[in-house]
């Protein structure tokens, strides 16, 4: 607790305006402020400070917008009071306990959406903020323009999924048409994938199989560990996984570091 708490509580809350207003003492003892600390609020217009709290609200729904902009419209048109709660809670610094676990503003919505909102809007919320995630990975922006190394021979090194790639599974069809509150039980899972020179990205539904090859291409496993696991824990076909592995390796999902057999 602290003058920052106080602040943002009283930016967000009424009630906590009305304490600043009528018992500042009380607001005082709640968040251990000190003389100078208080004087310095209760200095504060009570209208600066609600059209302060109102500026701020609106410039962290603004910012989680642009990363979440279906879910923030559906939260608009069929939850308000949550995108207005949220706002509120997010502007001071989340307490221990919170849940509240990512540390972006966008993280931090779909962590306070999920249990309050129907399962599929959960699900494409996470969706959405992947998306936002690779879409400004700096990372993945240079590996979408670096040359494609086709394996030249026999497959050979450390498999892992590109910087660019994304995979990921769901418990709804995020791939489906919208509204996302509405979206099909069924798990998908995706590949997500930023290609050099194009704005938007490119999402592919993938199968078990696939996802888990990739899923062990991890850069910790060589080729042959990889096939091996394949064949023991998925029942696949060695030739099979062999294919996969140079199909993906020479499309540039997958690189091949220098390392074991």
């Amino acid at each position: 607790m602290g003058l920052l708490e106080a602040l943002a509580a009283v930016l967000t809350r009424e009630s906590e305006l009305a304490t600043l207003r009528e018992h500042p003492a009380r607001l005082r003892r709640r968040y251990g402020l000190s003389d100078a600390e208080l004087a310095m609020l209760t200095g504060a217009s009570p209208a600066g400070l609600r059209v302060t709290g109102e500026s701020v609200r609106g410039k962290l729904v603004q910012k989680v917008t642009t990363c979440l902009p279906a879910t923030v419209a559906e939260l608009k048109a069929h939850h308000p009071e949550l995108l207005n709660g949220f706002a509120a809670a997010t502007v001071r610094r989340p307490r221990p306990g919170e849940g509240v676990t990512d540390s972006g503003e966008a993280g931090q919505l779909v962590t306070w959406i999920d249990g309050r909102v129907p399962a599929p809007l959960v699900d494409f919320a996470r969706y959405e903020l992947l998306c936002g995630q690779l879409a400004g990975d700096r990372r993945a922006a240079q590996a979408a323009g670096e040359p494609i190394l086709a394996p030249d021979g026999p497959l050979r090194g450390t498999p892992s999924v590109s910087p660019a790639v994304r995979v990921a599974f769901f418990d709804h069809d995020v791939t489906a048409e919208p509204p996302p509150s509405r979206l099909p039980a069924r798990r998908t899972s995706i590949l997500l994938r930023r290609q050099w020179g194009e704005p938007a990205l490119r999402v592919y539904r993938i199968n078990d199989a696939t996802a888990a090859l990739l899923g062990r291409c991890d850069g910790t496993r060589s080729v042959a560990e990889v096939i091996a696991e394949m064949i023991a824990e998925v029942g696949a076909d060695a030739e099979q996984v062999t294919g996969m592995l140079t199909r993906f390796a020479a499309a540039g999902v997958v690189r091949l570091a220098p390392g074991r057999y």
